[in-house]
């Protein structure tokens, strides 16, 4: 990835684009693998520090209805 402070806006722009898309993906699973963890039992308290987050994270993921991807898992 270039650092050039001239370079192309719009080039830029489609970099962040695609940064923001990895981003929505990497967090979808993430939180995916919260709530699998979740409900195969694993206590919160031991998913939190792995999940680098508060157990109350935790609880607030578990509680939210599932993405289409994790229904296909």
């Amino acid at each position: 990835m270039s650092t050039d402070a001239g370079r192309d806006p719009e080039g830029l722009l489609d970099e962040i684009e695609q940064a923001a898309d990895q981003v929505a993906a990497w967090t979808a699973r993430w939180e995916s693998l919260v709530r699998q963890a979740v409900e195969r039992g694993i206590p919160q308290r031991r998913i939190a520090p792995h999940a680098n987050v508060d157990q109350s994270t935790v609880s607030r993921l578990a509680a939210r209805d599932p993405s289409p991807a994790d229904r296909r898992s």
